[in-house]
C-alpha cells in the first residue's frame, strides 16, 4: 500500500509537472513491442521555489535543504509496477529529474480490464498487409481516462487533482491561467506566470525499427527514424477535446 505522505508527495509533484515544466522523453519501440523510455525534467524557478516552501511546511524542514525528487520515494511507486522495469534514476539538480525505464509492451502500461469501459491510453497492435508486417501505436487521453495516467505515480483518486485536473466542465485556457496566477501570485509576475505555463509542454521523440507509413493527431510530424510528438501541457489539463495520436511504420 503507498503511504499517504508519498500520495501527497506526488500529487505537489504532478500539478507542478502540469503547470511549469518542461518535460523531453526519449521513445524507442522494437518489432515485437520491447522499447525504452528517457525522460527529463526541468522545473522553472518559480516551481522550484514553491514547492521548496510548500513541502518545507508538509515535513518542518528549511525549504532550501528540500529535494524535490525524491528519489526513493519515487523509485518504490515504479517498483511497484508490473508492466515496466526502473532502469536509471538521477536528480543532480533539485529542479531536475531524469528516469529511464525498460517495457515490454507499451499497451500494458496504463492497461485497463476489459470490462472497466476506460479506453486504454497507450495501445499497440500488429497486422499483416500483403508480406510486411505493419506497426501501430495509439495515444488517447480524456476526461475518461486521465485519472488512470495517475496510477504511475501512485495518485490515482487523488483529491487534490480534482481542482487542477481535467474537469466534468473543462476549463478554458484563460481560466486555468487564471487559476494558476491566483496559485502563484506571491512568486512571480501575472505576465511570467502565464508565459510559463503557456510554454509548458511535453516532448516525445519516438523511434521505431523502420519507415513511419502513416501520422494522424496535431503536432505531430515525421523525423528520421520516427516521429517528434510536442504536446501543450495546457491541452492536457484542459481536455477540452480528447488528445488523440496515431503512428503506424513498417
Amino acid at each position: 500500500m503507498i503511504k499517504p505522505t508519498l500520495i501527497i508527495f506526488c500529487s505537489i509533484l504532478f500539478v507542478l509537472f502540469l503547470n511549469g515544466c518542461s518535460s523531453r522523453q526519449n521513445v524507442y519501440i522494437s518489432d515485437t513491442g520491447e522499447g525504452t523510455v528517457s525522460i527529463d525534467i526541468n522545473l522553472d524557478d518559480m516551481l522550484t521555489s514553491y514547492a521548496g516552501d510548500l513541502l518545507g511546511g508538509f515535513s518542518n524542514t528549511d525549504s532550501s535543504e528540500i529535494n524535490l525528487f525524491d528519489i526513493k520515494k519515487i523509485s518504490s511507486v515504479i517498483l511497484d509496477l508490473e508492466s515496466v522495469s526502473l532502469a536509471e534514476i538521477s536528480s543532480e539538480f533539485s529542479e531536475i529529474l531524469h528516469i529511464e525505464l525498460d517495457f515490454m509492451d507499451p499497451g500494458k502500461i496504463f492497461e485497463e480490464s476489459e470490462t472497466s469501459g476506460i479506453p486504454n491510453i497507450i495501445s499497440f497492435s500488429t497486422r499483416e498487409i500483403g508480406n510486411k508486417i505493419r506497426k501501430k501505436i495509439s495515444l488517447h487521453i480524456s476526461k475518461d481516462n486521465f485519472n488512470t495516467a495517475l496510477s504511475l505515480v501512485g495518485m490515482k483518486d487523488s483529491e487534490i487533482l480534482e481542482t487542477f485536473g481535467p474537469q466534468d466542465n473543462p476549463y478554458t485556457d484563460l481560466e486555468y491561467l487564471d487559476l494558476m496566477e491566483f496559485l502563484f501570485e506571491e512568486y512571480e509576475s501575472s505576465y511570467k506566470i502565464r508565459s510559463i505555463v503557456k510554454s509548458s509542454e511535453i516532448i516525445i521523440n519516438l523511434n521505431v525499427d523502420g519507415k513511419i507509413s502513416k501520422i494522424e493527431g496535431n503536432n505531430v510530424i515525421a523525423s528520421d527514424s520516427g516521429v517528434i510528438i510536442n504536446i501543450p501541457l495546457l491541452d492536457i489539463v484542459t481536455l477540452e477535446k480528447p488528445i488523440e495520436i496515431v503512428v503506424e511504420w513498417e
